[in-house]
This record gives C-alpha cells, sequence and structure tokens, in this order.
C-alpha cells in the first residue's frame, strides 16, 4: 500500500506515522504482537537471544480464549495439525479411574474449539506471518542471534550483547521468565523462583502404542487426554498432530530428578535420564511403567517449573511486558501460552493504525488495566490446580474446573470497547466479560 504524501494532507489531519515497535524476544506471546502490530501498519523489529534453529519439541493448549485470537491474525491451528480435545479421563497412579468426561458437547458451547497443537507448528506459522512478503504491511525484522543486554526507559533503547543499540516508539517485553525487559521495568528484586516441581517432556509416536497390547485403548479414542495422579506428582498426555503423536508430561517434586542442576540454579529444557524417570513413577501402575519405557531417552528433556512473586508494574514509560516476562506460568492449567496471546492481542487491539506516538504510555497503561486482574487470576487458579493431593480435602483435580472464567473471554473485543470508551469504567467494561470464578 502506497502511503500518501505529506504534503497533500491537510494541517486538521490526524493520520500519524507508523509506530517504531521493538520487541524482545521470538516466543509465542513475542511473534504474535509482532504479526498483529504488522497488520496495523506498524514497522516492527523482534530481537531474539537464540537462533531459532528449532522451538522446544513439545504439544500445548490452545483453548477458546486464544483460538479465535491467532484465527483474527489468520492462523488456523487445525491446518497446522492441531487436533480437538475431545475427552478427558483421570487415574489415580495405581490405574483406577477417577474421572472421565466427554468433551465434546461441552466444547459445542464455545465460540472456538479446545484443539491441542504442536508448540514448533504454532511458532513457525507465526514466524512465517510476521515475516512473510506477501502478507499486508511491512515485513517484520526477525534478529535472531542478538541478545538484549539492556533496555533504556528514557531513551526507549535496547542494547545488544555486541553493543550496538536501536531506539523506538514502544519496547514490549516478551523474552520470557528470565527477562532481561523485566528488570528495566521493575528492577531485579523480584525474580523467579523454583516451585518446588521440575517437568520431564518427551513425545511418543501413537502408533507405538497401538502396537503395545497394554497401551492400545489409552490411545483408541482421537483427542483424549490422560492423566494419572498420585499425591506429589503426576503424569500428562494428551495427542497432538492430527492425533498421531502423544505429548507427555511428567510433573514431580524437583529433588527426584536433582533438576536443580550442576552448579546452575535451574534447569530450561536439558537432557533428562530415561532411567531416573522410571524410578520416581516406579511405584505408578504397570500401564504407567509400559508408557515410560516407550520414552527415547535421546529426546528427553527436563525442566524446572518457575514461579515467581506478583510485580507491581507491567508498564514503565513506553515499554510493556507480556506473557511470562509478567507472569509467568505454571503448566497445571495449559494456560500460560494462551494468556501469552490474549496480552498480545490486547496491545494491537490497543495500538491500531494512526496510533500517536504521544498516546502510547496512555495506551499501554491501558492494557495493564485491562490484563493484569485476569491474568494473575488465571495464574493463582494454575496454582491451585496444582497442588498436592491431600486425602483430608477434596482432591479430585479437574482440568475443567475453571474453563468458563478461562475460556469465556475474547481479548480482542474488549480491549477495543475498553479503548472506544472515555469515561472512567472502561477497564469495568473490558473486565465484565470475564466472568467470576471460584475455588
Amino acid at each position: 500500500m502506497t502511503a500518501a504524501s505529506p504534503s497533500f494532507q491537510p494541517a486538521c489531519a490526524t493520520k500519524h506515522d507508523s509506530l517504531k515497535v521493538l520487541i524482545v524476544g521470538a516466543g509465542i506471546g513475542g511473534l504474535t504482537a509482532a504479526t498483529g502490530l504488522r497488520d496495523e501498519g506498524h514497522k516492527v523489529t523482534v530481537f531474539e537471544r537464540s537462533a531459532l534453529a528449532q522451538e522446544t519439541g513439545a504439544a500445548m493448549h490452545i483453548a477458546p480464549n486464544c483460538h479465535g485470537l491467532l484465527q483474527r491474525f489468520n492462523i488456523f491451528p487445525e491446518k497446522l495439525g492441531a487436533n480437538k480435545t475431545n475427552g478427558v479421563v483421570e487415574f489415580d497412579h495405581k490405574g483406577n479411574v477417577r474421572m472421565s468426561k466427554d468433551l465434546r458437547q461441552d466444547n459445542s458451547k464455545w465460540p472456538y474449539a479446545w484443539v491441542l497443537c504442536h508448540r514448533a507448528h504454532l511458532h513457525e506459522a507465526l514466524k512465517e506471518a510476521a515475516t512473510s512478503q506477501t502478507r499486508q504491511g511491512e515485513p517484520v525484522v526477525l534478529a535472531t542471534a542478538s541478545p538484549v543486554v539492556a533496555v533504556d526507559v528514557t531513551s526507549t533503547t535496547v542494547t545488544l550483547a555486541d553493543g550496538s543499540f536501536f531506539s523506538g516508539d514502544v519496547i514490549l517485553g516478551a523474552d520470557g521468565v528470565s527477562s532481561v525487559t523485566r528488570n528495566a521495568v521493575v528492577g531485579s528484586e523480584i525474580r523467579p523462583f523454583s516451585s518446588g516441581r521440575a517437568a520431564f517432556r518427551f513425545l511418543i509416536p501413537k502408533q507405538k502404542m497401538m502396537d503395545h497390547p497394554e497401551l492400545r485403548q489409552l490411545v483408541q479414542d482421537d483427542g483424549v487426554m490422560t492423566m494419572w495422579f498420585a499425591r506429589d506428582r503426576r503424569l500428562v498426555m494428551y495427542p497432538c498432530v492430527n492425533n498421531t503423536l502423544m505429548n507427555l508430561v511428567a510433573m514431580h517434586p524437583s529433588e527426584l530428578s536433582k533438576s536443580q542442576g550442576e552448579g546452575k540454579p535451574f534447569c530450561f529444557n536439558h537432557s533428562g535420564s530415561k532411567q531416573n524417570l522410571l524410578d520416581i513413577y516406579a511405584d505408578f501402575c504397570p500401564g504407567v511403567q509400559a508408557l515410560l519405557h516407550l520414552a527415547d531417552e535421546s529426546s528427553l528433556k527436563l525442566w524446572t517449573l518457575l514461579d515467581m512473586d506478583r510485580i507491581p508494574t507491567w508498564v514503565k514509560g513506553k515499554i510493556a511486558l507480556l506473557g511470562d516476562a509478567a507472569h509467568p506460568f505454571l503448566p497445571y492449567q495449559g494456560q500460560g501460552g494462551g494468556v501469552g496471546i490474549e496480552d498480545a492481542a490486547t496491545i494491537c487491539a490497543l495500538l491500531p493504525r494512526n496510533t500517536s506516538k504521544d498516546d502510547v504510555e496512555h495506551r499501554l497503561r491501558l492494557y495493564e488495566q485491562i490484563r493484569d486482574d485476569r491474568a494473575h487470576r488465571i495464574q493463582d487458579y494454575t496454582r491451585w490446580a496444582g497442588r498436592d493431593l491431600d486425602d483430608h480435602a477434596d482432591n479430585r483435580f479437574d482440568i475443567t474446573k475453571f474453563s468458563h472464567y478461562n475460556f469465556s473471554y475474547d481479548a480482542w473485543s474488549s480491549s477495543k470497547e475498553a479503548l472506544g470508551s472515555s469515561s472512567a469504567t472502561a477497564v469495568a467494561q473490558a473486565r465484565k466479560h470475564q466472568g467470576l470464578a471460584q475455588f
């Protein structure tokens, strides 16, 4: 699209130049923001620490609250091999069924399907959307192997490890739980810490389970999420890639896998020991033992599950945090990626085409006001869902317990409503769509 020459613009015109947006981090949230802001006509540069040679080989939930947002950006998960979540079955660690729920009827009430997607496939689609030469807007500049080491609020500047620096009109910190950008916004006093839990992550081809007489029944029905629970550890399995690949997450006390690492505070995507995995789940039922024996040690990964205290603000000047940089999520509801996508969509909705540079700080404050309560409420629900089972309490875990609150929200529409209101009730109007959920 060719912009009109400034000489032909009347003095009273409200047309503004596009914003120069710098995004730190090219994960799911960062690339979603980059894609949406590109669509709004802004000039976007993304700085990514890694070479992006390969995104983490694991699956993720795309619940209705973020599925619709991705479609708004012309990203269709089911075209990427995502499959619907048709049911959930929960066992105790001895193999006794605790709960079985058919979700097909429940899912019909949501405007978008709850699907399960390979994370790398979604990441690649977002990267393609952001940098495509044929999509509307100016292609995003994706600077890989470009670690940001400092962010300056006063000059809205990022500095890279090689000493080069770049200035913009907006900086978005989408650089994850170990965010550098967060230090510029709130200082370094509030830091992530171990939740006391760690997780093995791995994938098993469904056909291997179909070929095993003891495991075949677990995967005969498509789209079923299966969980096994002991008091302080659990195993979660669900399909992705058109129901051909099973994603497994084995969560346990971190001291059992020494996931603090040797000489390092935390483990991030470290190689895991298959024997260690088998030892930790040795008292689970024979079916789980057979399942874990199918794990390929060459791709078995170990992660420390991190948490963080609530930070006092997400925004400082023209810098804003999103995703895990603002609110790290534990994995117990599968909402971490979705809430990051909501954050990104809200920013895109509040910074539409022709946004004035003078309006940026106000818009980012509005973003925080809209997002803070919802993101932290889901974060708190997630912590509750991850608690140890207690014989003296209702210990039946139900991943659908908070689905009404989690799923019944359209971040784009509610943000546009808040933006369109000049009254003091703008934030309340945005939140009225969120509903209420109780522990």
